[in-house]
Formats: C-alpha cells, sequence, structure tokens
C-alpha cells in the first residue's frame, strides 16, 4: 500500500536532524525573555548536544561526534533519491506542494547550522577542535544539499529569500526547539531533563520513540516575510 504523502515527507524531514549536533544559544532566548538568565537553567543553554543517526541523542561534552557528522552528506543524498523517485510517481501538483515544505525545511536548517558555526566559539566555552569541526561538516553538508535542492527542484522563491538575513531573528530562535522535536510540550522536557545535574556524559535527552511520535507535527509553521 501507498504511503501518504504526509508519511513520505516525515521520512525526508527525519532525514535531516539524524545525526546533528547543535546547541540553545542563551543569550538569544534571554533578549526575548529575561527568565532564561536564572541559573535553574544554566545547563540548558550553551551546551552542545549530538543528535545520533539512530536518533539516540545526549550532551556531547566535547566528546567524539566526527564521525556521526561524517555521514551526514550520505544521509541527505538519500532524500535526494527519494525525491527522484517521488517526482517520477506523484503529480504535478502533489510534488511541488511537497518540494516547498521540503525545501523550506532545509532552508531553516541551513540557516541555523550557519549561525551555530559561526558562532559557537561566542557561546560553547573550551570548545574542542573537533567540535569545532562537526559543526563545520554539517554546516557543509547542508549548503551542499540546498545548492542541489535549488539547482535540480522548484524552490519557490518566497523559500530561497529566506537566506536574506544571516543573522537570526526573534521568529528563528522561537522555532530552534521545534526543528528538533516539533513539539513544544517536548521542547519543554529537553529543557528540563537538561536543567538536571549531569551524572554521566552520555546522557539521552528524548528517546527514538518520542522522537518520532512527536517530530513536525507541523512542519515548523515558520513565517515568511
Amino acid at each position: 500500500m501507498e504511503k501518504p504523502l504526509k508519511d513520505k515527507h516525515n521520512e525526508l524531514i527525519h532525514r535531516l536532524y539524524k545525526p546533528l549536533i547543535f546547541y540553545f544559544p542563551r543569550k538569544l532566548w534571554a533578549d526575548l525573555d529575561e527568565m532564561w538568565k536564572d541559573k535553574k537553567f544554566d545547563t540548558v543553554f550553551n551546551t552542545v548536544v549530538l543528535v545520533q543517526t539512530n536518533g539516540d541523542n545526549y550532551i556531547l561534552d566535547n566528546g567524539a561526534s566526527s564521525f556521526e557528522l561524517l555521514g551526514k552528506a550520505s544521509v541527505l543524498s538519500e532524500n535526494i533519491y527519494e525525491l527522484l523517485d517521488l517526482k517520477a510517481k506523484l503529480s504535478s501538483e502533489a510534488f511541488s506542494f511537497l518540494c516547498e515544505r521540503y525545501s523550506l525545511s532545509v532552508a531553516f536548517y541551513k540557516h541555523v547550522s550557519n549561525w551555530m558555526l559561526e558562532h559557537i566559539e561566542d557561546y560553547i566555552l573550551d570548545c574542542s577542535e573537533e567540535t569545532i569541526n562537526s559543526f563545520k561538516i554539517q554546516k557543509e553538508a547542508f549548503d551542499e544539499h540546498w545548492d542541489y535542492i535549488e539547482k535540480h527542484f522548484l524552490v519557490p522563491e518566497h523559500v530561497v529569500n529566506y537566506f536574506d538575513n544571516a543573522q537570526l531573528n526573534k521568529q528563528d530562535v522561537a522555532k530552534i526547539p521545534d526543528f528538533i522535536t516539533g513539539d513544544q510540550l517536548l521542547t519543554e522536557g529537553i529543557f528540563e531533563k537538561l536543567a538536571q545535574p549531569i551524572k554521566n556524559k552520555k546522557k539521552v535527552l528524548i528517546t527514538e520513540e518520542e522522537a518520532e511520535k512527536h517530530l513536525l507535527k507541523t512542519i515548523f509553521n515558520i513565517p515568511i516575510e
């Protein structure tokens, strides 16, 4: 039985965040709400988290990460093959809709990944060379993926223009947690777990089952201005 279009889209999105390396920049959140300056959130922000290819995720703490991120480009290539197959199977209208939603997701990942690499040393103290290199590998993988999508598929102009401002605006900052989980309650759960004392370096934040259940219910819902 053929999968619904929504399920096919979700499969594409899953490959965008597995693997993924990221952090929540505290200053940007504090600029939105003073509550984030409270000491109880000290471990929530400016902490690097690694999501592995299998969906497991933990606080990196300068641990090994390059092995996971070296496979990023290959994982994104799987989406290219899938899109080419879907282009041959779907109606023009359905494929155009899929491309618009997917390209918007890629645009956001590219935008945020570029920003995180550029500012990592501003937010992450004593960041190891390997961790920085992993952010670089991720940035380059998303850049290359975006270039292919833009060249070979129909990307709407409003999505292309998403890159007009290299900095993160308030809407971007508010959406960063959702581009990891797609669910506000799950995001709050991650914050709560990050705020707990760290007992070991590989502290799992969300389970694969939770991520699969909650990821991208509404595909970011990012306003484009």
